[in-house]
């Protein structure tokens, strides 16, 4: 359910100014109520005029990520049921698992920060607060385990064409699930699922945006935020950023569920940073090193290794 500050946020965003009577009378609450709420707001991080006989106007968008804003969000959407928003967890993984047995509904988990972050092979992803968007994404789509393959191959493409969109920066996939700039990760998600025999009940998607360049992104040669990667001029608008991500992720969720990866194919290649590259693939079976031919319609690279042997890989970490 939408709070009352989220409210607000969305008669601010719409009207020009707006009376503190009006939002009494439009929200249903007291005059006090609409002040303290506003307050809020501005300790948010969002600049808010107040002018006498005109009302509140909302000047300046916060550049932090914070509730009000989500929850906007959530309430618009067609896919989404709620929010879960905190202030710090150990995982927002871990925290959709606690709460999955509670209700069926598809569920947006939000932190602030981490303090036991984790990728792909239990790597840690490091989460310091006000840096970046760490967030777990509960779906139910009860599909077959085979129809789960292309699933990070459409939400990668989601996420790359929101920076892509939002930022006019180029950002690439490198398969299955990472997203990077200028050949640096800025972006990762981890993928997990609860089944009952040959059916995936719920998926768990866990990502992680980096935004805010800190000392710990810093330290890795291999990692970049979506603001270092910007000109001062033109940081990040991080309204903006989180209603094109969610608009996407609905987008490409929708037609994960409705069509193949063969409508999206020639879009996914366009934006993957693995062709044309010499790769060192690792999977259970074995290290490969070779280049990718392809990635068929059932989401398999097409690797061909340094004999000229060609491999279907499915589940593997790639280096460039």
């Amino acid at each position: 359910m939408q709070s009352t500050k989220s409210k607000i946020l969305d008669c601010l965003q719409s009207e020009t100014y707006v009376s503190g009577n009006s939002l009494a009378e439009q929200l249903n609450v007291s005059r006090t109520a609409i002040w303290k709420n506003i307050q809020a707001l501005k300790n948010e991080g969002y600049q808010i005029a107040a002018v006498q006989n005109k009302g509140y106007a909302l000047v300046g968008a916060s550049q932090n990520i914070n509730q009000a804003k989500l929850l906007s969000i959530i309430d618009k959407s067609t896919l989404f049921d709620q929010l879960i928003y905190k202030k710090t967890v150990d995982s927002t993984q871990n925290t959709a698992f606690n709460i999955l047995h509670k209700n069926d509904d598809n569920i947006v988990i939000v932190s602030e920060s981490q303090t036991e972050g984790r990728g792909r092979f239990k790597r840690q992803w490091l989460s310091p607060k006000e840096t970046g968007l760490y967030m777990s994404l509960v779906l139910r789509p009860n599909i077959k385990h085979s129809d789960m393959i292309t699933f990070n191959l459409f939400m990668s493409l989601a996420i790359s064409q929101t920076i892509r969109k939002n930022t006019g920066l180029k950002s690439g996939i490198k398969w299955p699930n990472d997203i990077y700039i200028s050949d640096k990760k800025v972006c990762g998600f981890l993928t997990e699922i609860v089944s009952e025999e040959d059916t995936v009940q719920t998926i768990i998607c866990g990502v992680g945006i980096n935004i805010e360049p800190s000392t710990d992104i810093e330290s890795l040669s291999t990692a970049t935020a979506l603001n270092a990667e910007l000109p001062s001029e033109k940081q990040l608008d991080i309204d903006s950023f989180l209603s094109e991500l969610f608009k996407n992720i609905e987008i490409y969720y929708n037609k994960f569920m409705s069509t193949s990866f063969s409508e999206i194919r020639d879009e996914w290649i366009e934006h993957s940073i693995i062709f044309n590259r010499q790769l060192k693939i690792s999977s259970s079976n074995g290290i490969i090193k070779g280049k990718a031919l392809d990635v068929n319609d059932e989401g398999y690279l097409i690797i061909i290794d340094e004999e000229q042997n060609i491999h279907q890989v499915i589940s593997a970490d790639i280096e460039i």
